[in-house]
């Protein structure tokens, strides 16, 4: 296999690891409001606190990781998930939690501003796009196997063993990284003049974001509507959620194919935005039996998906520079975590206003402004960032 390829793969293990911290809080919130009696809205707090450093410092981390040092700033994000891990296997309160949880807010932002455009600069000439197509994945993985793994330790041991167990991860990864050679920075990117990315960028970073808030807006609503609305047991209803955000990763592949491929990639992205909106009316239907919202469910967002990769591997092309690369990067994450946090509240409110058929207009809503900001994302004369290395 292709060294860059292997660190690449590297590279995606590490969003993983950050993303895993989602699930993890997760899967635990249940054990840990019973043992420090905590509030279902502190419960909330604690798993949406991770997000919080991507949606207020995205666009500023991004202007200056190369000031900073992309590496260092890697690093730094790990140390401070392992930092994190070891505390909450002891922390004595909420408060703490709170304060930990924090710290992993800020190692989540390192990790995941550094790691991307890392494999931007590692991946091979051409192929920066389909790198990042298949890193876009990373969430759906990483917030799987965070739950899945976190909720088994806690179920056999307890939910402390869960974090402590994440925390040595952390610090085995922090010690593999540590030696490892990563791509240096280009000459383009200049670390004492700071990048104020085009339209076309911001215009993709925000469609991302609207993207963000269709798919966490939906996955969240979901388990809810089955056992009220379906009649399906808790557990059925967790189980149909999770597979549903997981397949997306099958979109994301589809899309590392088609950007492979070539072709027309503007109509599938289209497709993947207009398709999986007007399928929300066949899931929050009256009516809609369990059966059908897992299978339509699944459908949607595989289709999904292949927005996510495709968004992902056209930044290389709307990127003038390597230092737009990075600040690109960074408003992606920004944008992308704004739309996670805003997504829920907004899909609620529209339910409660039109009944969950409500659900399925705001997912039209965002849809629409999504594909309306990818029309100005169209690079017919961009200069693809250049990957020639030089001193760090």
């Amino acid at each position: 296999m292709d060294r860059s390829w292997a660190r690449i793969g590297w590279l995606y293990a590490l969003g993983v690891l950050a993303a895993a911290q989602l699930g993890k809080m997760s899967a635990l919130v249940p054990l840990i409001s019973i043992e420090l009696a905590m509030s279902l809205t502190v419960a909330g707090v604690l798993i949406s606190l991770l997000e919080i450093g991507g949606a207020t410092l995205g666009f500023t981390a991004g202007l200056f990781v190369d000031r900073i040092g992309v590496r260092r700033v890697l690093l730094t994000g790990i140390g401070f998930f392992a930092l994190a891990g070891f505390g909450e296997s002891l922390a004595p309160s909420v408060a703490t939690l709170v304060g930990l949880r924090l710290l992993e807010g800020a190692a989540y932002l390192c990790v995941v501003v550094a790691a991307p455009l890392l494999i931007f600069r590692t991946a091979p000439a051409g192929r920066q796009g389909v790198a990042l197509a298949l890193w876009s994945s990373f969430v759906p993985v990483g917030f799987a196997l965070g739950a899945t793994t976190s909720g088994w330790i806690a179920d056999g041991v307890s939910w402390r063993a869960a974090t402590l167990a994440w925390g040595t991860v952390a610090a085995v990864m922090l010690l593999a990284s540590w030696r490892m050679a990563f791509a240096r920075v280009p000459a383009s990117a200049s670390p004492r003049r700071l990048t104020i990315p085009r339209w076309p960028i911001w215009a993709l970073t925000l469609a991302f974001g609207c993207y963000a808030s269709f798919a966490v807006g939906l996955i969240a609503l979901l388990p809810t509507f089955l056992v009220e609305q379906a009649g399906a047991p808790p557990r059925v209803a967790g189980l149909i959620g999770g597979l549903a955000a997981f397949i997306s990763v099958l979109g994301v592949l589809i899309a590392a194919w088609l950007r492979h491929r070539g072709g027309d990639r503007m109509a599938w992205i289209v497709v993947a935005i207009v398709v999986p909106s007007a399928l929300l009316f066949a899931v929050f239907a009256e009516g809609a039996g369990v059966w059908r919202v897992a299978v339509v469910m699944l459908v949607l967002n595989t289709i999904s998906g292949i927005y996510s990769g495709l968004a992902f591997a056209q930044l290389p092309a709307l990127a003038r520079s390597d230092s737009e690369m990075a600040v690109a990067n960074g408003l992606t994450l920004q944008f992308g975590a704004t739309g996670s946090l805003l997504g829920p509240p907004m899909f609620a409110a529209c339910v409660e206003r039109w009944g969950w058929n409500g659900a399925a207009i705001a997912g039209a809503l965002v849809s629409a402004a999504c594909l309306v900001l990818m029309q100005w994302t169209r690079a017919d004369d961009a200069c693809p960032a250049s990957s020639l290395p030089s001193s760090a």
